[in-house]
């Protein structure tokens, strides 16, 4: 058994650390909370203080993943810590003295009757669950314990709230503010497609799956346009493509080949020893693409599934789909921290039903009403005709300059030089405000000029000595 004294100290940042003591302090008042942090931020690493130190007190706690990659990258990070812990999950034997367990939520529904719910659960990817998932928080909350849930996007993926479980949305911070302390990494959007999908019907809030497939299994132009635009712009990268049924993934995967681009997909119908073994290949950089549905779209890391220090930085996304929570975990895939560009190859004109992936989004336990009338296009961002870079509205594109032609002057023009700020543009401008502030007073001025609080200009400088001092 590891002492206390051998555990790791889990050094948090100030974000962090700031986003554990609200979820601390809202147990006080509430039983079931929701951790809201984009993909990257380190929502792993939170729970891992938060288990820690309930550990320490003799608590007994679960950290409940809906996927087995998940399982055992939940472990691996409570392994990094020293944290002493049972593993509930087919092919595992259970330790019944553990005090913590990373559980597999279908594991655990079948078992309850022989279990002991723990006092504190943790469940990851919370938006992600069904009954079986639901059925495991009522017991845990009517038996007296604690839930805490984590997501980088708490909404059901149906578009249905997540407030019938969950008492208080506990938020960090958002996409845009982890790109601008470097936490995240920048952006390159291209959309070289937009397929027409007037023709398929809606089921369960999204597309209907087998329609969706069929359609764009047949997209010969989607599937040649995804090779060019990849050899054009990601050529080199890791990357992870995102297909709407297996055997879509599989054509896909038999088109990059054939292309002489190595790929491979991996599906939740393979045993752990070939998902490593796929996973390795792509770390290594042995494949160049890899091709999923869903199984690389949660909470997936590749770093910790391979243990190496290695990042995805591209995406093909040739899956359309109506949820925004799909959409953003999709884009959460390529924006851990790399001082390169992420670039995203959009090929199912995702972007115009969701906006951009740093688009800042308000989050609400009572979900988000919907759109009456039709799904198509509806978010303002602007497609070159000439490199199919996305942006919002400009006049001209910010990757390869082109102006974009004035539709009309019906505008009384007025003396002077008028220049057209885009959001994406301030944003890029404000990066560099910040990295131009040096100071504590210099970076809160910025805070002031955009509207931000004090905290997050203390955050940026604090990060910043703590990098200089070698921590």
């Amino acid at each position: 058994m590891v002492s206390f004294a051998e555990m790791s100290e889990i050094q948090l940042y100030d974000f962090q650390r700031e986003s554990t003591d609200r979820v601390r302090d809202a147990t006080k008042r509430h039983k079931a909370i929701l951790l809201c942090m984009p993909t990257g931020a380190g929502k792993s690493i939170c729970a891992a203080d938060m288990i820690a130190g309930a550990y320490r007190k003799g608590k007994t706690c679960w950290l409940m993943a809906p996927r087995k990659e998940l399982l055992r990258q939940m472990s691996s990070t409570l392994e990094t810590f020293n944290i002493p812990h049972g593993i509930i999950g087919a092919g595992y034997s259970p330790d019944p003295f553990a005090k913590v367990n990373a559980v597999m939520a279908q594991t655990a529904a079948r078992r309850m009757d022989k279990l002991k719910p723990p006092q504190i659960l943790f469940v990851d990817e919370c938006h992600f669950f069904g009954p079986e998932v639901e059925r495991i928080i009522r017991w845990v909350l009517d038996a007296g314990g604690w839930v805490i849930g984590l997501s980088a996007t708490p909404m059901k993926t149906n578009g249905r709230a997540m407030g019938d479980i969950y008492q208080v949305l506990i938020e960090g911070p958002t996409v845009s503010d982890l790109i601008g302390m470097k936490r995240l990494a920048n952006y390159r959007y291209f959309a070289p497609n937009l397929p027409d999908l007037s023709g398929i019907a809606t089921a369960g809030g999204d597309y209907a799956k087998g329609q969706l497939s069929s359609f764009m299994e047949g997209q010969s132009v989607i599937v040649g346009d995804a090779i060019k635009h990849w050899k054009a712009k990601a050529d080199g990268l890791i990357t992870v493509g995102f297909a709407t049924s297996r055997k879509h993934a599989g054509l896909m995967a038999d088109s990059f080949n054939a292309a002489g681009i190595r790929s491979a997909m991996i599906d939740g119908t393979m045993d752990n020893d070939q998902r490593k073994r796929v996973i390795m290949a792509l770390a290594r950089g042995e494949i160049s693409v890899l091709w999923s549905v869903a199984l690389l779209c949660f909470g997936f890391d590749l770093s910790i599934s391979a243990g190496m220090d290695v990042r995805v930085k591209a995406v093909i996304d040739c899956s359309p789909t109506k949820s925004l929570p799909w959409q953003c975990q999709k884009y959460g895939r390529a924006l851990r921290y790399d001082e390169r560009d992420a670039i995203f190859l959009d090929h199912a004109g995702n972007a115009h039903r969701h906006g951009l992936p740093d688009d800042d989004r308000e989050w609400s336990l009572d979900g988000k009403a919907k759109r009456a009338g039709s799904s198509e296009p509806t978010i303002p961002v602007r497609q070159c005709p000439r490199c199919y870079f996305v942006a919002r509205p400009s006049p001209c594109c910010g990757s390869c300059g082109f102006v974009f032609p004035v539709a009309s002057r019906t505008v009384e023009e007025v003396e002077g030089e008028l220049a057209e700020v885009t959001e994406r543009a301030r944003k890029v401008a404000v990066r560099q405000d910040q990295g131009r502030a040096q100071t504590l007073d210099e970076l809160l001025a910025v805070a002031a000029r955009e509207g931000r609080k004090p905290g997050w200009a203390r955050h940026v400088y604090e990060a910043r000595q703590r990098k200089r001092a070698g921590r």
